[in-house]
Formats: C-alpha cells, structure tokens, sequence
C-alpha cells in the first residue's frame, strides 16, 4: 500500500525539493515484504558496492549511509557521478537486470543496503504498482543530476563550477540553520574536486575564498552556505538548479 506521504511532493523550506525515498511510499507491511526479498547488507567506509565493467547482478537500496557514485576513464582519470542516501537507488541504469555497469559505487560512510536482482525488483514492482512512478522518478532525478553537472562543467571558471556545485547540493540536500543552509552530508574536497574537475588543492583554495568572503563555511565537516544570493550572483542569471520531477500519486 502507499502511504499518505506519496500523495505530496518532498520539499524543503523555499522551494528546495528533495527526491522521494522509496521508504517514506511504503507502509511498514509492504517495506517487510520488500526486505525479504533482498539481502540486507552493510559496507564500511571505502568498499566498493559494484565496479565499472562487472556484470549487473544487483541494485541497492540504501536503508542508511552514504554512497558515491563515480566513472574512471581510460586514461584513469577519476569523476564523481553523484552521492546517494537514505531510500536511494543505485546501480542502474539496468535496474531490471542484464547488461554490465558503466560506473561503480562505493561506502562514503557506513552503510546499510538492500540488494535486490532485476528480475526480483521486476516482480515485486508489478505486484506493487505505485512503486513504477517511483521508479521513472528515480530514474529522471539522476538524468536530470547528469545533465546539470554537464553543464557545470560546460563553464569555463572553475570557481563558478564549484559554486554551481554547491547550490545543487544545497537544493537537494540542504538544511536550515541559524548560520545558513547546512549541507548535511559531509563531502569531501577530494569528491568536490572531482566533480568540479579541478585538483584538491585548487578546490581547495577556492573554498578558502569563498569562506573568507562570508559566503559559507565549514561546521563539523559539513559546508554551511552563509549567503546563498551571494553564491548566486555569482553565476550566471539563465542557470537555475537541478529540476525534480516528482510523482505526486
């Protein structure tokens, strides 16, 4: 059954949406249901989930944790995809088997999953219909997630593909504070730099930067965006954050 949550978008204050987490649609018969068909695992921090180039025997389902998605090109360089959470999917695109991945994944921070085969998602799907928009709107977040960083690092300035950075995760994974929107999972420079396309170092200085303007700083690890209009005017006026499509039923 779907729960009364499913009926509204997940949003945060002003506007900030936030993907829907499969757990937050299922009652807590139907979670039972679905645990019972996966393997419950846990990763430690740096394990790797699933590797670039093996085949697909499993997608997770991240009960809790942190998980990064990241693709190596042939000449070795390293890019990170993205970073998922609680009631996330990761592992596709082949969410319903075969096939062979094109990225890997690997523990940020101790995880918790539910690994469930393609054809096993497949069937408890089709037995659980509301579960299928979940899907299309899991699968359209990280289009949408793909498309923006191929913008970001479509701009020139490195500075302003890092600030560009930093408001998609705010959108997605910010959180009001007393000092400013707090990003509540704890990236680090070498995944900022990453993402960017930049080195530690330079990311690093840029962050230095930006934190002695006033414009974020840093609290326990977790970057806290002390001027979000700030950090806007920096970037060009005709670019806006992630879109979300989310299943309203």
């Amino acid at each position: 059954m779907m729960t009364k949550k499913a009926t509204r978008v997940q949003a945060g204050v002003r506007g900030r949406l936030r993907q829907l987490s499969l757990f937050s649609i299922l009652d807590a018969a139907t979670r039972e249901a679905l645990i019972k068909r996966c393997n419950v695992l846990v990763f430690d921090p740096e394990q790797t989930l699933f590797m670039q180039g093996s085949k697909h025997q499993y997608s997770y389902i991240i009960e809790s944790g942190l998980i990064r998605t990241y693709y190596v090109s042939e000449s070795g360089r390293e890019i990170t995809l993205g970073h998922w959470s609680d009631g996330d999917l990761v592992g596709g695109p082949m969410i319903f088997g075969g096939g062979y991945h094109i990225w890997s994944g690997i523990a940020d921070r101790r995880s918790r999953v539910l690994a469930i085969s393609g054809s096993v998602l497949h069937e408890f799907a089709a037995s659980n219909a509301h579960i299928y928009p979940w899907i299309v709107d899991l699968l359209c977040f990280k289009l949408h997630w793909l498309s923006i960083l191929f913008q970001v690092h479509g701009t020139e300035q490195v500075q302003q593909r890092l600030v560009k950075l930093l408001l998609m995760f705010s959108d997605i994974y910010g959180e009001d504070s007393p000092d400013g929107i707090v990003i509540r999972h704890a990236i680090t420079q070498s995944n900022l730099a990453t993402l960017v396309g930049s080195s530690r170092q330079w990311t690093n200085k840029l962050l230095a930067s930006l934190n002695s303007r006033g414009l974020i700083t840093t609290r326990e690890r977790h970057i806290v965006l002390r001027d979000p209009d700030g950090l806007r005017a920096m970037v060009s006026d005709d670019w806006k954050p992630v879109p979300v499509l989310l299943s309203t039923g």
